[in-house]
């Protein structure tokens, strides 16, 4: 009994179904591959102690098997095989994969969990595993609390938090509280084909499917109450500012941050408005600006954002940030689901809110005047007006406007060194190529002459 089917396809599903082997594991079924052929399927499966995944894929003819090998020597052997189209064959227990021989594991048990007739079912729109992925970089696999190790799911979607992060993608599910581990197997796999939630409870506990055209994945749901992330979204109402940009605007920031050194423990990178249209951007000695449209009072305010936090934000495409008045989470919008975080904390705002006693209040104002003045001049202009004369110094716009150009220049400069590093890649690409091809010609003539 023997099947054909596409080598390169098979090698890809083996790198999803890999991230279940557990090598060290003393159980053999967390480093074994189930293969099985029947009604014109073939599939491939592996698990772990609270996954299981199963690549199937469509095989021509009526051939029925089921063998247990090791992933290890399976992958071997797909990987050594030359051709095109992989030969899978078995014959009386041993399975024939290309031109090797592989044995049959002994003593291995395999179960698939058992579907409950209460089960709810959800239907998952088409690229919802990239939706898994964008909310992995919050998931704090370190966290002493297991259920905050994981993705929550709900009648409200996806939601995961780090506790300083949280990150909720809107996906309607008919799901009251579902915690799945953090699910990198099911993110190898790319796929971008719609899919099937279905969830229920067994004698073990919560459990999950999700199920698509080519591959089903089972969990075991996270043991834990998912803390209330809905308290910390702010009403609309709280919100009484906002920043937005354009995309484009969104991506030179981020390339601006990436070369903006770290300043431990908390890397802060200050938020405000500049002129008229100009989000400024001040992070240590470097700034820059973008265009920005702004709604609310933006005088004498800023947000003070953790780097790498705002390149979290940058990076899952927000274009837009909300703020309240105080030490009240922020929100963004615009990109992949609503992103909350907290802003660094701001002691000297307090300092500027009493009035009535000037002489206090004026002494931290001038401490941090003098850190601004260091690393940009466009500081003392507009943060703390109240000790700049009404007829402005031509000489202060001057440099006000030269700081500006030498933020843009800078960017300029780091977007032409990106797309320099791009060129010099694509030329030694091609020298490649022409290299191959010289010696592909050259083979090709020793052949000839060999004849």
């Amino acid at each position: 009994m023997k099947i054909e089917m596409n080598k390169n396809e098979l090698e890809r599903a083996l790198i999803a179904l890999g991230k279940l082997i557990s090598r060290m594991s003393p159980v053999p079924e967390h480093k074994s591959l189930l293969v099985e052929c029947g009604d014109g399927k073939v599939c491939f499966n592996t698990r772990s102690p609270s996954e299981q995944m199963t690549f199937r894929t469509a095989c021509a003819g009526k051939v029925e098997f089921r063998c247990i090998v090791g992933f290890d020597e399976f992958r071997d052997a797909v990987r050594g095989y030359r051709n095109k189209v992989l030969e899978i064959e078995d014959s009386e227990g041993t399975l024939r994969v290309g031109e090797r021989t592989l044995f049959p594991m002994s003593g291995v048990e395999w179960r698939v969990p058992d579907e409950s007739e209460h089960c709810s079912i959800s239907e998952l729109p088409k690229d919802f595993v990239a939706l898994f992925a964008a909310a992995s970089p919050l998931v704090d696999r370190n966290n002493p609390r297991k259920v905050l190790q994981g993705i929550n799911l709900c009648r409200e979607g996806i939601t995961a938090t780090n506790g300083k992060e949280l990150l909720n993608i809107y996906v309607p599910l008919n799901v009251d509280d579902f915690t799945i581990p953090l699910p990198l197997a099911l993110m190898q796999t790319r796929t971008t084909e719609s899919g099937m939630l279905c969830t229920w409870t067994d004698r073990t506990g919560k459990v999950c499917r999700i199920e698509t055209e080519h591959w089903v994945w089972y969990a075991n749901g996270l043991e834990g109450n998912y803390p209330n992330w809905k308290q910390v979204i702010p009403s609309q109402k709280a919100l009484v500012r906002s920043v937005s940009f354009l995309p484009e605007r969104g991506q030179q920031l981020e390339i601006f941050l990436k070369n903006v050194p770290d300043q431990p423990p908390h890397n802060p990178v200050e938020l405000y408005q500049s002129d008229p249209g100009y989000l400024n951007i001040l992070a240590g000695e470097m700034h820059t600006s973008i265009a920005a449209e702004f709604i609310g009072n933006w005088n004498d305010v800023s947000i003070k954002l953790n780097k790498h936090v705002l390149l979290r934000l940058l990076s899952e495409g927000h274009t837009k940030i909300e703020a309240s008045d105080g030490h009240f989470p922020i929100l963004a919008t615009g990109g992949t689901g609503r992103y909350i975080t907290i802003p660094l904390y701001q002691p000297q705002k307090q300092n500027q809110e009493p009035k009535t006693i000037q002489t206090q209040t004026e002494e931290p104002k001038m401490e941090n005047n003098e850190m601004r003045v260091v690393s940009a001049p466009v500081q003392t202009v507009v943060r703390n007006p109240e000790p700049v004369p009404e007829t402005v110094d031509p000489m202060e716009e001057l440099n006000h406007s030269i700081e500006e150009l030498r933020g843009k220049l800078r960017t300029l400069l780091d977007e032409s060194a990106l797309l320099a590093r791009k060129v010099k890649e694509a030329v030694l690409q091609q020298k490649q190529r022409e290299r191959e091809f010289v010696q592909a010609k050259r083979a090709i003539e020793r052949i000839r002459m060999a004849i």
